[in-house]
């Protein structure tokens, strides 16, 4: 491909400013530092501890309550008993509410975009930092969370 003069200078202009524009939060290396020890590298979890995040939250994304539920544990953390794909999940999901809004997004996006890409319907907007800086300024109790997850379980995927 060849460019011209005005193309050439622009994609210089871009490469000598791009050192003061801040970069977007990586997902991948969110998720590489606080998730991947228990939801695996993969996202297909650990048997009986931490639930599969790969091909289980593609579908619940899409809608509303199905968004508040994963941003929201990821403010709040879960303990306790839970069902995925047929097999019980007695584990601690902490809190993630140390990590910024921008970090929580990253992350979720992250995992639906890697793991529940198949899932995702074509006009899938991607969390915004927003919906986690709302859910942190009214920290959902369990059992909310425990009900959102209920609302949103897509049909057949217990």
């Amino acid at each position: 491909m060849k460019l011209d003069y005005a193309h050439s200078m622009a994609m210089i202009c871009l490469m000598i400013a791009a050192p003061g524009v801040a970069m977007a939060t990586d997902g991948k290396a969110v998720y590489d530092g606080h998730c991947a020890a228990c939801h695996q590298a993969d996202g297909n979890g650990s048997l009986g501890l931490a639930p599969p995040l790969q091909g289980t939250l593609g579908k619940r994304a899409a809608s509303p309550v199905g968004r508040r539920y994963i941003a929201g544990i990821m403010i709040a953390g879960l303990a306790g008993k839970l069902e995925s794909r047929g097999v019980t999940y007695s584990g601690i999901m902490p809190t993630w509410a140390a990590l910024s809004d921008d970090e929580l997004a990253a992350v979720a996006n992250f995992v639906l975009g890697t793991f529940n890409a198949d899932q995702l319907a074509p006009d899938f907007e991607p969390l915004a930092p927003a919906e986690f800086a709302a859910l942190r300024s009214a920290r959902p109790a369990a059992k909310d969370l425990r009900a959102w997850r209920n609302e949103s379980e897509p049909a057949g995927t217990k």
